[in-house]
């Protein structure tokens, strides 16, 4: 995916690319037949925010500076959650990302609106394909299966019996080993999961209403997004962008999950990690 390495899959490394302004391949969004799988909302999410950085600069047109900071970073971030939890919940199976893919990518796609500014309904390719995959954004969010609450009140379920994911820690790396703002997100992220794990106990999960299974699919995002965490060691996007990319987008994935299970997260928890996100987004 390209939030992962989008240098190296334009050396020849990863999937093909779904479009966009730098591909020079705008397409067409054909009208599909029923729900698109999360993995689909991806690609279309990827290629909104590609369209949207290749019209108003980028790396190669010395226009960065235009670039709105923060609506791109938070875009980005969601296609890494996403991205995430499709690896380590199930892929298009997962009853999490069924029911929290179509929002997050929308929520992050529609705050790219404001970089077009005045162009964005303008009949240009780009206004034009971001409108396009847009719109394939807010009908996959109006078209989400209600099966998919029947599924996490069963993953609850599990989570009672000591079975689900969350009835395990976020990461089994301690505290004091975490490099800073985590130790603030993750204790938080942490609590929330305690307190979800102990209600879930008291009460039969198709009892719980979609507010306690949406809390339940956002701390599953982000056991997904600590998967696998080691405080040391760099991969080829960290060794390109520099040592705090992957560390940068962990922390920004996290307190975007935080913020919308409106946990409370200090200024620097929220700024920390802006700057190397967006040298991801954009690279």
């Amino acid at each position: 995916m390209g939030t992962d390495d989008r240098r190296a899959r334009a050396a020849g490394g990863g999937p093909p690319r779904t479009g966009g302004a730098r591909s020079h391949g705008l397409r067409v969004v054909p009208g599909g037949l029923g729900p698109l799988e999360p993995r689909r909302l991806v690609e279309h999410a990827e290629a909104a925010l590609e369209v949207v950085v290749g019209a108003v600069g980028g790396p190669d047109t010395g226009r960065l500076g235009r670039i709105p900071a923060d609506a791109v970073g938070a875009c980005y971030l969601d296609l890494w959650i996403c991205d995430r939890l499709l690896r380590h919940d199930g892929g298009d199976r997962s009853a999490a990302a069924q029911c929290l893919v179509p929002l997050l990518l929308l929520e992050g796609v529609g705050g790219l609106a404001a970089a077009l500014g005045a162009g964005l309904h303008r009949p240009e390719p780009a206004s034009v394909e971001y409108r396009r995959r847009r719109r394939v954004l807010v009908r996959a969010a109006r078209e989400r299966s209600p099966q998919v609450w029947g599924r996490l009140a069963r993953r609850m379920d599990r989570l009672a019996a000591g079975e689900d994911r969350l009835a395990h820690p976020l990461t089994a790396v301690r505290h004091r080993a975490l490099p800073p703002p985590l130790p603030e997100l993750v204790g938080g992220l942490e609590e929330e999961r305690r307190r979800l794990a102990t209600a879930v106990t008291r009460e039969p999960a198709a009892d719980v209403r979609y507010g306690p299974a949406e809390r339940y699919a956002l701390l599953t995002a982000a056991a997904a997004c600590a998967d696998g965490w080691r405080p040391h060691g760099a991969g080829v996007h960290d060794s390109t962008l520099g040592v705090g990319a992957r560390r940068a987008r962990l922390c920004g994935a996290l307190c975007r999950l935080s913020v919308r299970l409106d946990l409370p997260v200090s200024e620097a928890a929220r700024t920390a990690w802006r700057a190397d996100v967006l040298r991801c987004a954009v690279a």
